[in-house]
C-alpha cells in the first residue's frame, strides 16, 4: 500500500516511532536497584517477622513499613509473595531472627554504594522538598 505522506515529506510516523523505538532497545539498560541486597534482604526478614507475629501490639503495615523506610505496597508485595511460596517462608525461616544492628550496617552499606553512583538516589526525600522551597 503506497504511502499517504508525499514523497519529498517526512516519513511515515510509524516507521519513524520503530526506528526510534529499536534505538533505544539498543541502548537499555537494567535500572539501577534502591538498596542493596543485604538491606533488601534484612527488610524481608523484618516483614516476615512482623507478618507472624501475633501480638495485641503489631502495628499497621503502613506504620511498620515507615519505621523500614520502604512503602506500604512493597511490604503487601512481599506479603503476599510470602503467603504464596512456602520454599520463601523456609528460607527466611532458617536465617533467623534479624536484628536491628544489621539493619543499620547494611542501610549505610546502602548509603555508601549510593554516594559511589551503585544504586538510584532518591530523589523526593522529604528534606529535599523542603530544601528546594526553602532556597529562596
Amino acid at each position: 500500500m503506497p504511502s499517504i505522506y508525499r514523497q519529498d515529506s517526512r516519513s511515515d510516523p510509524y516507521d519513524a516511532s520503530m526506528r526510534n523505538f529499536a534505538k533505544a532497545r539498543a541502548k537499555w539498560r537494567p535500572p539501577r536497584p534502591w538498596r542493596s541486597n543485604e538491606e533488601a534482604e534484612l527488610i524481608k526478614r523484618f516483614v516476615f517477622q512482623w507478618l507472624t507475629c501475633r501480638d495485641r501490639s503489631r502495628p499497621t503495615g503502613r506504620a511498620w513499613a515507615r519505621q523500614l523506610g520502604i512503602s506500604h505496597t512493597w511490604l503487601q508485595k512481599l506479603v503476599r509473595k510470602f503467603t504464596a511460596d512456602p520454599n520463601e517462608i523456609r528460607r527466611i525461616q532458617s536465617l533467623g531472627d534479624p536484628r536491628s544492628a544489621e539493619f543499620i550496617r547494611a542501610k549505610e552499606s546502602s548509603q555508601e554504594m549510593r554516594a559511589r553512583g551503585e544504586l538510584r538516589s532518591y530523589r523526593n526525600t522529604r528534606s529535599n522538598r523542603f530544601a528546594v522551597r526553602s532556597g529562596y
